[in-house]
């Protein structure tokens, strides 16, 4: 008979619980056509998580990468030193990422007016209601107004890190980070094939047979994932997969990109700059600022965009020109072919989403891999789940520019006029009806507990709707006082002042000399845990 104590265990046991996250398959062999952050990041996931699949890349010397992705969201943390197992001390040494607390928009309201989009939950409530302005609504906005990261000096020398509580991403130069991942996939023994596709072979059913190789190799696999940019040479070209174009909300189609001088001035967020006919990214590195105008070539020429570049930033040695389309195809997966990053879809770079997307359906496609290529509902699963995350974003970008008044000129007042902001338009009125959307007085049954559920959730939409002032009815008065909040505020304010800049931190070597970077990786309580899809 057994005991009480082993009758109690067997009623609570949770061994239904261990069930595989990555189901077996029938699929053996797959090919990554394209290199690049995508289809090196699939190729690491898929050996790590499907380790019985034979995959490998196909990519060519001869196609440059087009580098995008340079600014991040905190999802890419986690999946790369915990997913994927990548050394955080190799990839700061080789990949010399800066540290990235939010995104500043100069944005929302006319004049030198900004607002703070951080990683952090905060008071917004009382900031907006105080001071008519989010900036002081956590600690982790104060540190970005004063180009600081949580990690504090003493009196005596001592360092106090806070990294492993307050959520972060990384700004990354791309050519580094491709070169580093490159080279990790060589080491995992993950096959490259540096040729030319030049053809792409379909069975009577459409299904890819082989793709042929410029010197006339035929390469065979049961899945193709198709990681070949804006080309999307096997999803749109070869099986002409139905285009779903975002241009009634996201009407911009091209990037002037520069770099410009920082003096050492590292600062730990992107900034988002309202510009005459669309707007400019600020990303810092570890030595000099990254930059690009994203505009519409329907409201500016080229010549214009530089004039009013250099009028801002002054002259510039070089630039490149980006074109683009917004949109996504209908379908991830098609017969026997799926589409990840640039091939599948775009959306603009204004809140960092562009690894955040490949990085969501990399794991979408990992947790549901189909048994093959019959698995109608595994299928059917993945194109839901994807196609629903990428409107979600397009919905969610689509109220940076309906509500942004900054400035008046004609590009503003047709994006305030036309921009289509879909299923967002529920989550305004909603705002508008009863703010914060992130109270937690609002209780299990009432809507607003669905918006947990979406890519940005209701402190995203918290952020952006406060900051851009779409606030239709006198804020309502919080519970906290404004003496706590002044309380508050001044804290966060004296705190700041003992923190370090991103260029001390990088000059004395404290993260990886000095054991930060083990330390916060370490440490039990760390917000870096394993991605979920």
């Amino acid at each position: 008979m057994a005991s009480l104590s082993d009758q109690i265990d067997t009623a609570f046991d949770l061994s239904y619980l261990n069930f595989s996250k990555y189901p077996a398959t029938e699929i053996k062999s797959i090919g990554i056509l394209g290199g690049g952050t995508a289809g090196y990041l699939a190729a690491l996931a898929l050996k790590k998580l499907h380790p019985k699949i034979q995959t490998s890349v196909i990519e060519s010397s001869k196609i440059p990468v087009i580098g995008v992705g340079e600014s991040t969201t905190t999802e890419i943390v986690p999946f790369l030193h915990r997913t994927l197992g990548i050394d955080p001390q190799e990839f700061f040494r080789e990949v010399q990422p800066t540290l990235k607390l939010g995104i500043r928009f100069d944005w929302g309201c006319p004049g030198d007016y900004h607002f703070n989009f951080n990683f952090f939950a905060g008071h917004q409530q009382e900031s907006h209601y105080y001071e008519d302005s989010i900036n002081n609504a956590n600690w982790a906005s104060v540190l970005m107004d004063n180009n600081k990261i949580p990690v504090v000096r003493e009196k005596n020398g001592e360092m106090i890190s806070l990294l492993q509580s307050i959520p972060f991403s990384y700004h990354i130069d791309n050519k580094n980070l491709i070169r580093f991942l490159n080279k990790v996939l060589k080491q995992r023994q993950i096959p490259i094939v540096d040729a030319v596709v030049e053809k792409v072979h379909l069975d009577d059913n459409e299904f890819v047979t082989s793709l042929e190789t410029d010197d006339g190799k035929k390469l065979s696999f049961d899945l193709y994932i198709d990681c070949s940019g804006f080309r999307s040479r096997i999803l749109g070209q070869a099986l002409k997969t139905e285009f779903i174009p975002f241009t009634s909300t996201l009407r911009n189609n091209r990037a002037i990109t520069f770099e410009t001088s920082h003096n050492n001035v590292i600062k730990p967020y992107t900034q988002c700059s309202t510009m005459n006919n669309g707007w400019c990214w600020t990303i810092p590195m570890r030595h000099e600022n990254h930059h690009g105008y994203v505009h519409s070539t329907d409201y500016c020429d080229e010549a214009t965009a530089l004039k009013e570049i250099q009028e801002k930033f002054g002259p510039i040695k070089s630039h490149k020109i980006v074109e683009f389309r917004t949109g996504r195809h209908k379908k991830a997966w098609n017969k026997n072919v799926f589409g990840l990053g640039n091939a599948y879809g775009f959306v603009e770079p204004l809140e960092s989403t562009a690894i955040q997307t490949a990085v969501h359906s990399i794991m979408t496609l990992c947790k549901l891999m189909p048994n093959n290529h019959q698995d109608a509902s595994s299928i059917a699963g993945i194109n839901q789940e994807i196609a629903a995350t990428w409107d979600t974003f397009r919905w969610f970008l689509g109220i940076h520019y309906k509500y942004n008044k900054q400035l008046d000129t004609k590009y503003w007042q047709d994006c305030r006029a036309n921009t289509n902001i879909g299923d967002a338009q529920v989550v305004v009125d909603l705002f508008n009806q009863r703010p914060p959307l992130s109270a937690s007085n609002f209780g299990t049954n009432s809507p607003y507990t669905a918006l947990e559920a979406l890519v940005f959730n209701s402190y995203s939409y918290d952020t952006l709707l406060y900051g851009q002032k779409v606030l239709e009815r006198p804020p309502m008065r919080p519970k906290m006082s404004k003496e706590e909040y002044v309380q508050r505020t001044l804290s966060y304010q004296e705190l700041t002042k003992k923190a370090l800049t991103l260029h001390e931190l990088f000059a004395e070597d404290y993260l990886i000399e000095g054991g930060l970077l083990e330390q916060l990786f370490e440490d039990q309580d760390t917000w870096i845990v394993e991605t979920e899809a």
